[in-house]
């Protein structure tokens, strides 16, 4: 009744799930594994050329979920979008997401980024050791005012802290069969006091934090609309577009909102938390991405996102690290509605299908050396093929992270803006040497943060307090031309 994790690892040398499957696939010599428990049929892919074939071409046989008895059925996770089977209820969630994260709409929250990223340099400048918990403010603070329209920093906190405890609970249960219950659904109904069914007893913990974070926010933002003292957001554009159809739109709505805050809250930071480790790791790329800046931008002014065609290097740097750490290693579990066949392979309706992302990634049929950090990779040249784009790290099919614009703008403009104001180094030992980066991710279905390292947030000499940074930034205006304006 415990992890499977305790099968598959070696617990003298233990390794990721998606190494293990990756090694599993070279053992056997196949790029499709398949497992049997207890009945339930699982295959990992590890290919592109098989996600693609399957989750790709085929995807109107695997867009659905698998059943989650764990992190569904227990900890209540039944509203996050992302879960929802392939259904008339997840297009209508898929669509409502959609409206509000599609490419040509993201650019309306500009104006609240450029505002938060100048926060995160004040934080950096002030307390340059913080760097995980900026992070996190940081993304926290743009999806909760677009979601909610939460601008006052107590709520932020708050919700910040409850997004990460909800978080963690995905990060444990997330992966398909990390508990058995998953291969044995009939588990669930066993009394939390019964020997071996910690599972139980970690789920009633989870569940709670997970319910109060989806009803908690959305309930707070309906008592603003009530007062007149709301901010526009996604709640209060919705309530109002939607006011003749509330009954069956407003539990999308909130779903909605939820899901959107907790991808955009930890997984986002996470992702900036990779570009941090890989510019003090790679020096030599700062310095190549500051001199594209200067080049560019110039030392008078922040870059903005009018300057981001302009940037390709910083843009490879981007891409080279969702390709390097991909936040959703093993991605989100799809499941197939009807049987079907795969290169003489009989794949049963029923089935989970797992997309290993990181061996996708880290295929070097596809990407060369694709263990070494190397942005220009991606630069496009004069008679050079580029690798394809790492967008398997936002999933695969018709359930590719909606998103993901927005998690991409974020991460960009953060990395663009510290390269400009700061050097980032490693930290020194109290004898002077450099306090290594361990460059490894903890483990879970997501990658969630970077082992913890010590960083030292280094500024030019143009750029040494909190006034030179209001003189970078002083030409964003923080208007925006859309029903987001500021309040």
């Amino acid at each position: 009744m415990g992890s499977l994790f305790d099968v598959l690892r070696d617990k003298s040398n233990p390794k990721p799930q998606y190494l293990e499957y990756l090694e599993m696939s070279r053992k056997y010599n196949s790029d499709i594994i398949h497992m049997k428990v207890l009945g339930d049929r699982t295959i990992i892919l590890n290919s592109a050329k098989a996600a693609n074939e399957l989750l790709e071409k085929r995807s109107v046989i695997y867009s659905s979920r698998p059943p989650m008895p764990m992190i569904v059925d227990l900890l209540g996770w039944d509203w996050n979008t992302a879960f929802i089977p392939y259904s008339e209820s997840w297009r209508t969630h898929r669509r409502t997401f959609s409206h509000y994260f599609m490419s040509r709409k993201v650019h309306e929250y500009h104006p609240i980024q450029r505002k938060e990223v100048l926060r995160l340099l004040k934080n950096l400048l002030n307390n340059p050791v913080n760097i995980r918990e900026h992070a996190r403010t940081y993304s926290g603070a743009i999806i909760v005012r677009i979601t909610y329209g939460i601008t006052l920093e107590k709520y932020m906190t708050y919700y910040s802290e409850l997004a990460h405890h909800t978080m963690e609970s995905f990060v444990e249960a997330g992966n398909h069969g990390v508990f058995m219950v998953d291969y044995f659904p009939l588990l669930k109904y066993i009394p939390s006091w019964f020997p071996g069914a910690t599972f139980k007893q970690k789920a009633k913990v989870w569940a709670k934090v997970v319910s109060n974070f989806n009803e908690i926010p959305w309930k707070n933002a309906k008592t603003f609309i009530a007062s007149g003292d709301a901010v526009p957001c996604i709640a209060t554009d919705g309530l109002e577009k939607f006011s003749s159809q509330l009954d069956e739109m407003e539990e999308v709505l909130k779903n909605v909102c939820g899901t959107a805050y907790i991808a955009g809250e930890d997984t986002t930071s996470s992702l900036m938390l990779s570009i941090i480790v890989a510019l003090v790791c790679y020096p030599e790329i700062q310095k190549k991405a500051q001199a594209e800046l200067d080049t560019v931008v110039g030392q008078g002014r922040l870059p903005d996102f009018s300057d981001r065609k302009r940037l390709p290097y910083i843009e490879c740097i981007l891409k080279e690290t969702q390709r390097m750490w991909p936040i959703v290693p093993l991605g989100v579990d799809h499941y197939s509605i009807s049987d079907d066949i795969y290169e003489g392979y009989f794949i049963p309706k029923g089935t989970t299908i797992v997309g290993n992302t990181w061996a996708i990634l880290h295929d070097k049929t596809i990407y060369d050396d694709p263990m070494t950090f190397k942005p220009e990779r991606f630069l496009e040249q004069f008679g050079k093929q580029c690798p394809p784009d790492p967008l398997h790290s936002f999933g695969f099919g018709r359930r590719i992270c909606p998103g993901r614009y927005l998690a991409l703008d974020n991460s960009w403009i953060m990395m663009a803006c510290i390269l400009a104001a700061f050097t980032i180094k490693k930290a020194l030992d109290i004898n002077g040497n450099e306090i290594e980066v361990t460059i490894q991710h903890t483990y879970g279905a997501i990658s969630v943060y970077p082992i913890p390292y010590y960083l030292v947030i280094q500024c030019p000499s143009d750029v040494d307090s909190l006034q030179d940074l209001h003189k970078l930034s002083i030409f964003w205006k923080p208007v925006l031309q859309s029903s987001f304006s500021e309040k």
